[in-house]
């Protein structure tokens, strides 16, 4: 979705304010959208809740939004996203992101939607005397709440793989046309594992406060072939 990001400051945009994104077009390539625990529940009713590690090794939660290739299928030709379907809040931050600098979180946003404030002043970034408009530190609140339940995610996911509990899975999926498709390289929860437990496992789960989140994704795994023929 990020094609041409800056890095936001008081310097080059002082004068400058944000436009509004009244669709969802740029999320229309997006098969799939990292999701955090705080989601789990509303995610699991619409998408399939899959397990995998980026390139670092880190583990993350995902959503699956289609099976082929830059295509989401749950957003329409006009930019719509599907109105029964809850939209993640990695596609609902978008045009901003934080981006790593130095071991430091540094706001950045697309630079397709940067303008001058005069369009909007609703939605600049500084006010008259240089500080943080009330617009801008809502945009901060909701990043850094974002990356709080990322790291919260990455260490639920991690405390899973340390109980053994996570099986790499192959996903098929049938269209209505009777095509096929394989979705691999994601991890789930083994059913078999966690009927299993030990009475101290169950107890750990417990205490983490796991079984919920364990149940969501469980449930939301069901989505799988509604995807297919969505």
């Amino acid at each position: 979705m990020y094609k041409n990001l800056e890095i936001l400051n008081k310097e080059n945009h002082k004068n400058q304010s944000v436009k509004e994104i009244k669709d969802f077009s740029y999320a229309k390539d997006l098969v799939s959208a990292p999701i955090t625990v705080t989601e789990f529940f509303e995610a699991c009713k619409n998408y399939p809740i899959f397990f995998a590690k980026d390139k670092n090794e880190n583990w993350f939660a995902s959503v699956m939004l289609g099976y082929k290739e830059n295509e989401n299928i749950f957003v329409n030709d006009k930019g719509a996203w599907d109105k029964l379907h809850y939209v993640p809040a990695f596609v609902r931050r978008y045009p901003f992101v934080f981006v790593e600098q130095d071991e430091q979180l540094l706001l950045g946003v697309e630079n397709d939607y940067l303008c001058s404030d005069e369009n909007d002043e609703s939605r600049k970034f500084f006010d008259d005397k240089g500080e943080n408009s009330g617009f801008l530190n809502g945009v901060l609140n909701f990043l850094n709440q974002f990356h709080a339940d990322s790291l919260a995610t990455k260490e639920f996911i991690k405390q899973l793989d340390e109980w053994e509990m996570l099986e790499e899975k192959v996903a098929t999926i049938v269209n209505d046309k009777k095509e096929q498709f394989n979705i691999n390289g994601f991890y789930i929860v083994n059913e078999e594992k966690l009927k299993h437990l030990s009475k101290k496992r169950k107890e750990e789960i417990c205490n983490k406060n796991a079984t919920p989140l364990i149940t969501a994704h469980l449930i939301s795994l069901s989505n799988i072939q509604k995807i297919g023929v969505k």
